[in-house]
C-alpha cells in the first residue's frame, strides 16, 4: 500500500471504532473531573487553577480541561460529543504519527499494522471513547516515543533527535504529571543499551530537551504554585503519588487481578506477541532494537502492575513500544507460527491468527459502540438528579452552588451555575442554592432558606436544594 492509502484506512479505522455514538452516554466514570473544570474556566475567565464544586482540584495538571474548553468554543455547544472529541482525536493523531514517520523505519505493511495495533487494542479503544486523560496523555507520549525512536533509527541531527520529541514529552507532562518519563526512559535505555550507544544520552540536544519539557510545564506550574498555596499543591501531589505506591487507591482484594486485567488492555494483540521473534529481523541492528523494545515493554509493566496502589491502566504506555515491535516483526516477517510445550508443537496457520484480530477488533468496535447507545445510554445516573433540579429552579435563575463536592449532574443543570464559597458570600438576590453536606447546616442555620429537595446520592454525598422566597 501507499502512505496515502495506508493514511486513508487508518482514518477509516478510526472513524468507525471511535466516532459512533461517542457523544450518547452521559458523563461517567472519572469524566466530570475533566469536564467540570473546564465549564468553569470558561464561566470564571480563570484559565490558571482547575475547580471542582468551586474548590481548587490539583491532584492532575489542566491540560485535558483546556482541551475540552477548546472543543466546546469549536464546536458551538457543551456537550458529551464535544467534551469527548479531543481523546478520539488525540489517538488518530498518534496512530498517523506510525504512519507518516514510522513509514521509513517500518515500510508500509509495519507502519500500517503498527498504526492498526495502536487503534484496536481494548484499553485504549475503552479510554479513547471518554474524555480521559489516559487517551491523551498516552497518545502525547506515543507522538514523542515514535518521533525519537524514527529520528535516532535515521541518524537524523541530534536536535531532532534530542528535542522535537521532548514538546510532546512537555504536553504529556501537563496533562498527568511526569509519570510517563519512566516508560519512556525505559525504552529509550533499554534500546541504547541493546545497540551500545548509551553514550548517545549525553547528547548536548538531549539536556536541551530535558530543559524545555521542564519549561513547557514550569509555564503553568509556577504561575499556578504562585496562585495556590504551595503547601496545599504539594499535599495533595504526595498524596497522590503515595496513593499509587502504598495501594490507598485500590482494595486488596483487586490488586492481584491486575495482571488478567492489563493483559485485556492489549488485546487481540496479545495473541500476536508470542510468535513475534526479535532474531529473525532483517540485521544485527534491527535485532537489538526489537529486543530492547520488548524489555521495555515487559519490565515496566511487571514492575508497575506489582506495586500495590495500581490500576491496570497505568501500564498504558506500554502499548507504544508493542505496537512498533509488531510493526517491526511485520515489516521482516519476523514470526515463527510454532508453538513448542514441551515434546509437543502445534504449527498455527497465520492466515487464520490474523483472522481472529480483526474478527476480534471488529467486534470490539461494534461492542463499545453499542454499549454506548443501548446499556449506557439506558442507565443514566446523574441526567435524572438534575431532571429534578431543572424541574424546582426556573432557567433564567442563577444556581448557586455552596460547597457541592463533586456532582457531575450540575453539568446538565439549565439555570447558570455560580460557584460560592460559603452561604455569607450569597448576593441579596440570590433565590436558588444547591449545598453540599458539609455546608448544609450553616445554610439552615441562617432561618432564610428553605430546603426544596434532597437530590439521590452519588458517590456517597448527596446535594440540598433550598430556595429563598422573594
Amino acid at each position: 500500500m501507499s502512505r496515502g492509502t495506508t493514511l486513508i484506512l487508518i482514518v477509516a479505522i478510526w472513524t468507525a471504532i471511535y466516532l459512533p455514538w461517542l457523544g450518547t452516554p452521559e458523563l461517567r466514570s472519572e469524566e466530570g473531573h475533566r469536564v467540570l473544570p473546564a465549564v468553569e474556566m470558561m464561566d470564571t475567565g480563570n484559565y490558571l487553577v482547575p475547580h471542582v464544586g468551586g474548590q481548587p482540584y490539583l491532584r492532575k495538571p489542566p491540560l485535558v480541561n483546556w482541551l475540552v474548553i477548546a472543543a466546546f468554543r469549536i464546536a458551538g455547544v457543551r456537550n458529551e460529543w464535544a467534551a469527548r472529541l479531543p481523546s478520539a482525536l488525540t489517538v488518530l493523531l498518534a496512530a498517523l504519527t506510525f504512519v507518516i514517520l514510522g513509514h521509513k523505519a517500518l515500510g508500509d505493511r509495519g507502519s500500517f499494522v503498527a498504526a492498526a495495533a495502536w487503534l484496536t487494542n481494548l484499553g485504549l479503544i475503552e479510554k479513547g471513547r471518554m474524555i480521559e486523560i489516559d487517551a491523551i496523555y498516552v497518545s502525547l507520549f506515543a507522538i514523542a516515543l515514535i518521533c525519537w525512536i524514527s529520528a535516532w533509527s535515521a541518524r537524523r541531527p541530534s536536535w531532532i533527535t534530542w528535542i522535537v520529541p521532548w514538546v510532546f514529552l512537555g504536553l504529556a507532562t501537563l496533562a498527568k504529571g511526569p509519570a510517563h518519563l519512566f516508560f519512556f526512559y525505559a525504552v529509550v535505555a533499554a534500546v541504547l543499551w541493546r545497540t551500545r550507544r548509551m553514550r548517545d544520552l549525553v547528547q548536548p540536544a538531549h539536556f536541551v530537551g530535558i530543559l524545555l519539557m521542564i519549561c513547557i510545564f514550569g509555564a503553568w506550574a509556577v504561575p499556578c504554585w504562585r496562585d495556590v498555596h504551595q503547601q496545599q499543591i504539594s499535599d495533595t501531589w504526595a498524596h497522590e503519588l503515595a496513593m499509587r505506591i502504598t495501594g490507598g487507591e485500590n482494595d486488596a482484594t483487586d490488586w492481584p487481578m491486575n495482571f488478567p486485567r492489563a493483559f485485556g488492555y492489549f488485546m487481540p494483540w496479545l495473541f500476536v506477541l508470542p510468535f513475534v521473534r526479535p532474531r529473525l529481523m532483517r540485521d544485527d541492528s534491527q535485532r537489538a532494537i526489537a529486543s530492547g523494545l520488548a524489555w521495555a515493554a515487559a519490565i515496566p509493566c511487571v514492575v508497575i502492575l506489582l506495586l500495590p496502589g495500581t490500576i491496570p491502566r497505568y501500564i498504558l504506555p506500554t502499548l507504544v513500544p508493542v505496537c512498533w515491535l509488531i510493526g517491526m516483526a511485520t515489516r521482516d516477517a519476523a514470526f515463527n507460527w510454532r508453538l513448542n510445550a514441551g515434546a509437543a508443537s502445534i504449527n498455527i496457520q497465520p492466515r487464520w491468527l490474523w483472522g481472529f484480530v480483526v474478527v476480534f477488533a471488529t467486534a470490539a468496535a461494534v461492542v463499545f459502540a453499542g454499549r454506548s447507545a443501548t446499556f449506557l445510554k439506558n442507565r443514566p445516573k446523574v441526567k435524572p438528579i438534575a431532571a429534578l433540579v431543572n424541574a424546582a429552579v426556573p432557567v433564567a435563575e442563577t444556581l448557586y452552588a455552596v460547597n457541592p463536592l463533586f456532582q457531575p449532574y450540575l453539568f446538565y443543570v439549565q439555570p447558570r451555575v455560580k460557584y460560592v464559597g460559603t452561604a455569607k458570600e450569597l448576593p441579596p438576590d440570590a433565590h436558588y442554592l444547591v449545598a453540599g453536606p458539609t455546608e448544609v447546616e450553616n445554610v439552615t442555620a441562617t432561618g432564610a432558606w428553605r430546603s426544596v429537595l434532597t437530590t439521590p446520592s452519588y458517590r456517597g454525598h448527596s446535594t440540598v436544594l433550598f430556595r429563598r422566597d422573594r
